[in-house]
């Protein structure tokens, strides 16, 4: 099983800090929201908060990809209450206007965006295989 490259340390924190706003927010949505939403917002909320203090204590290229899902998730949240009635489906359950989830959007957004990158410089340090045969090839 092949090794996990190392997370720089410098983008890990730069991903804990976005993703500490992100959970901010939807602490902040979650506060206002009512049921499901509110149980939602803290969920998100306590992985973002959770997940930006374990990475910054020990940077892991796992992490970076659970904030890559979480703000997805987030991302996703906000979007779809807002295409899927233009869809058919429902009719509209968000404020498209509300400042805190568009902040939240953007947040989110841009933990993806940061997380992925410093996910693929971390892959960009891993040292490359020598030239010749496949890994899997038995020696003659």
């Amino acid at each position: 099983m092949p090794t996990m490259p190392p997370v720089p340390r410098g983008g890990a924190a730069v991903v804990a800090a976005t993703w500490v706003v992100a959970g901010a927010a939807h602490l902040r949505i979650a506060l206002d929201a009512v049921g499901p939403a509110a149980v939602f917002g803290f969920a998100l909320a306590a992985v973002a908060l959770v997940g930006a203090g374990a990475l910054l204590a020990a940077p892991r290229p796992e992490l970076l990809v659970l904030a890559t899902v979480a703000g997805v998730v987030g991302v996703g949240a906000f979007a779809l209450p807002l295409i899927l009635p233009f869809l058919g489906v429902g009719g509209p359950v968000a404020d498209p206007a509300e400042p805190w989830a568009i902040g939240a959007f953007l947040v989110d957004a841009l933990t993806v965006r940061l997380a992925a990158f410093t996910l693929r410089r971390a892959r960009a340090n891993l040292p490359s295989r020598p030239a010749g045969r496949s890994p899997g090839t038995p020696p003659r």
